[in-house]
């Protein structure tokens, strides 16, 4: 048993903020037993005591990319065709090298884990060694995490990444060898609709029902992918039908990035499968797709949804501009389509915990029987921006606007604080 005191704010639903000032808070096995505002009397000696900091529920970094590391903040003037050719597959073929590859998912685990994101979804590149290499850092490394291989073998944007039958072999190779319980696990990863062959689909899709594992892919990001997915599929005509038939929605969980473009038919099919929607701002308005994500419109209709950096769509791994950049462009959002209502900060941060969170179980809030995955903020360098005494609340708005990974002082992950890399 562990026992915290400090001052706990998380987000149980969604708009919802709950604030328990000066509690305490007892682990049991790296769970949360419970969090009160008073010591209980079974309450032992004191594990931690965090003072006047804030303790939030860890990030969650629904989808990004391993190999784009070394992209973020390039090419975003060259639009979603060209900076698939001249940036994305030329980084993502060094990949291939085993010693770039190890140095570069070290550098990724290490920043995510500065950032406070300590659970993510990850698709890697097309080479399985890499995915290997990344999978065993990771589980290293005490967080928690989805990682998968890349498929792509299909020329959709004139680049034929790999061949069909190794492709397939390999990933079936690596979802049996890391498909096992524990906080690191593989997902099932093609690329997309316009980059994966029939074959390609309908293996991965047997693979999924097989095993059980989740698949992680990208889905009507803009109007250019939109309509190779009609040309080829005319049946279908949307992203979520060619996946269900595959048998890539449906055999279990999934989750999809982007959705900007969604027809009716495909949001019906997401709340039909209970797929996830990686939210990715930032990705949003920095590669500027053919539309913005009517997040709103997912959340009432009972669809459930994270954010994800999507690096190097997105040109940062810093969890706290996602959820600001969501806040924002819903805004933008309610300009086109005045029916809907922009997203609140406590709404962004519940998509960045327990929202996207709910995608790897029960992490993402303080509840009892809660992963106890904590982050603790000083922000006390914060307070010359306002004379004002803050409350919790106040203050987590702030640091979500003007914070960053140098406030984040202490990182826990099933109930063990994690130290730097």
């Amino acid at each position: 048993m562990a026992v915290y005191r400090g001052n706990f704010l998380y987000t149980p639903a969604l708009g919802q903020l709950k604030v328990v000032e000066r509690g305490w808070l007892i682990t049991e096995n790296g769970l949360v037993r419970s969090l009160t505002q008073r010591q209980p009397a079974s309450a032992g000696p004191l594990t931690a005591d965090f003072g006047d900091a804030l303790v939030l529920p860890a990030f969650t970094d629904l989808h990004l990319h391993a190999p784009q590391l070394p992209n973020m903040g390039l090419g975003y003037s060259e639009g979603l065709d060209g900076w698939l050719e001249r940036y994305t597959y030329p980084v993502e073929h060094r990949y291939a090298d085993p010693g770039y590859a190890h140095q570069l998912n070290a550098a990724l685990i290490s920043q995510l884990r500065c950032y406070g994101s300590l659970h993510a979804v990850i698709m890697g590149s097309t080479s399985a060694a890499a995915a290997a290499d990344l999978l065993e850092q990771y589980r290293r490394s005490g967080m928690w995490a989805y990682v998968g291989k890349m498929n792509s073998d299909y020329p959709g944007y004139g680049v034929q990444n790999e061949q069909t039958a190794p492709s397939i072999a390999e990933t079936v190779q690596l979802a049996h060898r890391y498909g096992g319980p524990g906080r690191v696990r593989y997902a099932i990863s093609p690329e997309f609709v316009p980059c994966c062959s029939d074959e390609l689909m309908a293996a991965l899709g047997q693979l999924a029902r097989e095993t059980g594992l989740p698949v992680h892919s990208h889905m009507s990001e803009g109007e250019s992918d939109l309509q190779l997915v009609r040309r080829r599929f005319p049946r279908e005509g949307y992203y979520a039908g060619v996946y269900a038939r595959f048998g890539l929605m449906g055999s279990g969980p999934s989750v999809m990035a982007h959705c900007l473009t969604s027809p009716e038919e495909e949001i019906a099919l997401l709340k039909q499968h209970g797929s996830f929607v990686a939210h990715c701002p930032v990705c949003s308005l920095d590669l500027a797709g053919s539309g913005l994500p009517p997040i709103r419109r997912y959340l009432n209709e009972g669809i459930p949804v994270g954010l994800g950096s999507d690096i190097a769509g997105g040109h940062t791994l810093n969890m706290m501009q996602v959820i600001v950049a969501a806040v924002q462009i819903s805004k933008l959002v309610v300009q086109q389509k005045p029916q809907l209502s922009p997203l609140s900060e406590v709404e962004a941060l519940y998509l960045a915990t327990k929202g996207g969170g709910a995608f790897f179980g029960r992490v993402g809030s303080f509840e009892p029987g809660y992963s106890f995955d904590a982050l603790v903020i000083d922000d006390r360098d914060l307070g010359q921006l306002s004379p004002l005494h803050l409350s919790p609340a106040q203050r987590l708005e702030r640091f979500l606007y003007c914070g960053d990974d140098r406030h984040i002082s202490r990182r826990y992950c099933a109930g063990r604080e994690l130290t730097a890399l």
